[in-house]
């Protein structure tokens, strides 16, 4: 015996409700002597037996009413064993809640005559053919995963046409994803039976088989507990249905348009790297490369593509003047098994210099001051003559009204600050700002740690430890060139500090190396970090340990100190928030308030006017859209900018991959043996003759109770009689 809906056996506690009501108005009688009744009393004795005998069964009769109707709505089921007459083996336990979980990502789309989506479809479709009528399905989609999904069906052939008129999307497969959020779905199904059918195209980027420790969770959850049959709620079946794909499958993607720096700025030519990587191939190709700004070519270049290789194009351009700019790059006259990933584009913010604002830790001015050669490496010809827009400050000046005009802030050895500036800096840096810090003999570490770090939760990246003098001093090692702030080193970076000294630093506290959020960005010599950075909500936060100007070391003297600096700000104030650059699925958020009668527009990648929304972003106002499934180019117009704002939604280049997973690692991943079916007569034979071994018997226990209601009603007849006829001897009424 299982029970559906346990939650509701609260409902037998109505049970004792007949006694309760017996019980209260049971009447008190008081005995009254009369001569004449001593020759009554045998007879009334035996009439009183009879009568309390009747009120039994009819008191047993009502609460049997009530019992019949509580167990029917926790829906008990009669569980028998497997007949072993079952296609492979598979059991239904009685009435089936079946989530169909639907890979509908960008690697679905791959195909020549047909998409794998399509056969992905007809799996499915024959999956649903072998549940019969009462059983319930849900469909959840990847590109659904995290929206709220229709409550489970019962229409199997509505929910058929559904599947059959189901397109792919254009966002990441993620199949763990998509396993919790079926095991969440179940939690809306009422039938015993649970099965998840996982309906996939079988390509290996969406598998995530690094994530060990979300592998796990998820077959804990999927085994349930030891003594749980397979196919219940607690043990729920998996069932892997993915169509056959060919060995090879030929795709060539481009799969980043890249900036050669971080701030670019307006009359100053820049390059751009777009980079393409071959799939499957079995022969060296070229492919022509086609680059365009605003939708209007500038370039094309052949790319030569070795097999399952890559290769990459260098452009040029020189933005006339700033703004916001869409760049794309497209493959011309390709023919492969997927072609959504043939084009890529990027969002991109022109500027006529970066606003950034140094603090200065103290009042002298020129080189003597904490960031004097910080603003000359920035700004060395003045006003006009850099990328940079530089205002310095100093510690007395800075308020907190100021952070609204600038995208990066700079402190120089700044010991102190008011509580108010502290709360306004970490609002800045949560809200997308970036932030460089330059340390140097004024500062506290104490203060610094119970004010500005606060065991990770203020806007400095790590605590602090006690600052140290090595007697031989030490140098810069250790860089990541990868790192976006080291673009403008070349090839010469590893030796650019080789004569540099830094006579002391600040260490970090023990605890800071716990912290798996700090991305070191270059060390000194003896492996201590010189350089690190934190994301901090939507931005990030630089740390130097040492100073910024030549009071601990003679880095301002190192031709290397210009490229870090301007790498280091570059990098903080490239981000643009709220970003426009995004994935399938996302909205548009722009950050901004409409001019009274002149509101903000929106046209989508077609033309067609895009809906906004007034809402809200980090506690400023916004306009938002709904979330956009199709890649493309983005507009919103401003009135209050002149030209219009452009955001971009782009696919996962790992999408392109087309790597099958094998057949082994495909079902090993959650659990060996699972079931895999690549055909739908294989799914037909393995499912259409799956026994049940369970049956509800709610029905009968509502026919049992309405069979009492009308025992009850004779008896309670039956009942008056009695009692009228008691009357008329002269015995005492009873309910």
């Amino acid at each position: 015996m299982e029970f559906l809906t346990p939650i509701l056996f609260g409902g037998l506690a109505l049970v004792s409700a007949p006694i309760l009501l017996h019980l209260l108005h049971r009447r008190n009688i008081k005995p009254v002597d009369w001569a004449a009744m001593r020759f009554l009393i045998e007879m009334m004795t035996r009439k009183r037996r009879r009568l309390l005998l009747n009120e039994l069964l009819l008191l047993l009769v009502r609460m049997a009413i009530i019992a019949c109707i509580a167990l029917a709505m926790v829906r008990p089921a009669l569980k028998h064993a497997a007949d072993g007459a079952s296609g492979a083996g598979i059991v239904r336990h009685g009435p089936t809640a079946a989530v169909l979980l639907l890979d509908d990502c960008l690697s679905t789309q791959a195909g020549r005559a047909q998409s794998s989506f399509e056969n992905m479809k007809r799996l499915a479709v024959a999956y649903l053919g072998t549940l019969r009528a009462g059983d319930e399905v849900s469909v959840v989609r990847m590109s659904q995963v995290g929206q709220a999904v229709a409550d489970p069906g019962f229409d199997l052939e509505a929910i058929k046409a559904g599947v059959l008129a189901a397109r792919p999307s254009f966002v990441a497969s993620d199949v763990p994803g998509l396993l919790e959020a079926g095991l969440g779905q179940l939690k809306h199904h009422a039938n015993p039976g649970a099965e998840l059918i996982l309906v996939t195209d079988g390509m290996g980027n969406g598998w995530r088989f690094g994530e060990i420790s979300r592998w796990e969770e998820l077959r804990r959850r999927l085994r349930g507990p030891a003594s749980a049959a397979a196919g219940t709620k607690e043990h729920p079946r998996l069932l892997v249905l993915c169509p056959e794909t060919p060995e090879t499958m030929r795709n060539i993607a481009i799969t980043a348009v890249t900036p050669d720096r971080s701030i670019l700025t307006s009359g100053m030519e820049s390059s751009f790297k777009v980079s393409l990587k071959s799939h499957g191939n079995t022969v060296a190709t070229s492919v022509p490369v086609q680059f365009l700004v605003d939708g209007r070519a500038v370039g094309q270049k052949a790319v030569a593509l070795p097999p399952d290789g890559e290769g990459e194009a260098l452009f040029t351009h020189t933005f006339a003047e700033p703004g916001s700019y869409a760049l794309e790059a497209r493959l011309v006259d390709n023919h492969d098994f997927l072609g959504a990933d043939d084009q890529r584009a990027l969002a991109i913010q022109v500027e006529p210099g970066l606003p950034v604002l140094l603090v200065d830790g103290n009042e002298r001015a020129g080189l003597r001051s904490k960031l004097g050669f910080l603003r000359y490496a920035l700004d060395p010809g003045g006003p006009g003559g850099s990328p940079f827009k530089v205002t310095t400050v100093s510690l007395a000046q800075f308020a907190p009204s100021l952070l609204a005009n600038y995208r990066v802030v700079v402190l120089g050895d700044v010991r102190a600050l008011e509580p108010a500036t502290v709360d306004a800096l970490e609002r800045y840096v949560v809200g997308g700002g970036g932030l460089l810090v330059g340390l140097g003999p004024e500062i506290n570490p104490g203060l610094i740690n119970r004010a500005w770090s606060r065991g990770g939760e203020g806007f400095f990246p790590a605590a602090l430890g006690n600052a140290t003098s090595p007697p031989k001093g030490v140098r810069p090692a250790g860089m990541n060139s990868t790192h976006p702030a080291f673009a403008g080193f070349g090839a010469q970076a590893e030796g650019a500090w080789k004569s540099a000294a830094v006579k002391s630093y600040f260490g970090l506290a023990p605890e800071a190396g716990q912290r798996g959020d700090l991305e070191v960005v270059l060390k000194y010599d003896n492996g201590d970090p010189m350089v690190l950075e934190r994301r901090r909500g939507l931005g990030l936060v630089a740390l130097v340990t040492t100073s910024l100007n030549a009071d601990w070391n003679d880095l301002p003297l190192q031709p290397a100190y210009v490229p870090l600096v301007r790498g280091l700000v570059g990098r903080l104030g490239s981000f643009i928030m709220p970003p426009r650059n995004l994935l399938p699925g996302e909205p548009i958020i722009y950050a901004q308030v409409a001019e009274p009668g002149h509101p903000i527009t929106g046209e989508d990648q077609a033309g067609k006017p895009l809906p906004l929304v007034a809402g809200g972003w980090e506690g400023r106002d916004a306009f938002l859209s709904e979330a956009l499934p199709t890649p493309g180019i983005y507009l919103l117009r401003d009135p209050k900018v002149p030209k219009p704002i452009r955001f971009v939604v782009a696919a996962s280049p790992g999408e392109s991959q087309l790597q099958p997973v094998t057949e082994h690692d495909l079902t090993q991943a959650v659990e060996p043996g699972t079931p895999l079916y690549r055909r739908g007569d294989q799914v037909t034979a393995a499912l259409a003759t799956a026994s049940r071994n369970s049956v509800e018997i709610w029905k009968w226990l509502l026919a049992g109770a309405i069979g009492f209601i009308f025992l009850e009603t004779w008896m309670t007849r039956r009942a008056a009689a009695g009692a009228a006829m008691g009357a008329v001897v002269g015995e005492p009424e009873k309910a």
